[in-house]
């Protein structure tokens, strides 16, 4: 046997994934209904600090959808900020994925400053999800607070967030903004 099939065999033995070909793996019931509830393009308005720390208005287009089969959904996330010293252009990309073993949300996320985040959250409850994420950017190392409201489809998805980069002695709100279809 090749030592790379001999690699994939033993990945695939120990991390429980082989499955049978009338086993094909699928992705979770979470991961559907998720990507079902966030689904398509939203314009979202808001507020966030700019660089200068004053905050500004923000707004931008939020898309969402199912990608590499069923078992991530990928957010991208193109606006800024308006006011302070200067505007601000912001732009993400994320990768969400549920492991049914864990019962927990797994998620990458990169933006447009080399900052990127990985991070995990519960299951979804109420159409509410808090992420915790370990991040790195341009203030250096950090952790980062991620709300996600759905819980009233009739106002939009309601997303705010938090972070830190002294340990959670203290938080600094970095966004707030409602997304509508």
């Amino acid at each position: 046997m090749p030592r790379f099939t001999k690699i994939v065999f033993v990945s695939s033995v120990l991390t429980g994934s082989v499955a049978s070909a009338d086993d094909t793996p699928k992705p979770s019931q979470q991961i559907l209904e998720r990507a079902k509830a966030t689904a398509g393009t939203w314009k979202c308005e808001g507020t966030s600090p700019g660089m200068d720390g004053r905050e500004g208005k923000l707004a931008g287009t939020y898309s969402s959808k199912l990608e590499l089969d069923g078992f991530w959904i990928h957010t991208s996330f193109n606006g800024g900020v308006a006011g302070g010293k200067t505007n601000l252009k912001f732009k993400f990309e994320s990768y969400a994925t549920f492991d049914p073993g864990l019962k927990k949300w797994r998620e990458v996320f990169v933006d447009n400053f080399g900052g990127q985040m990985v991070g995990t959250a519960d299951e979804m409850k109420d159409g509410k999800l808090d992420t915790m994420s370990d991040s790195q950017d341009l203030m250096g190392k950090g952790t980062m607070k991620d709300h996600l409201d759905l819980g009233d489809p009739k106002k939009g998805a309601h997303l705010w967030g938090e972070g830190s980069h002294d340990g959670g002695k203290t938080w600094a709100k970095l966004y707030d903004m409602t997304c509508k279809k």
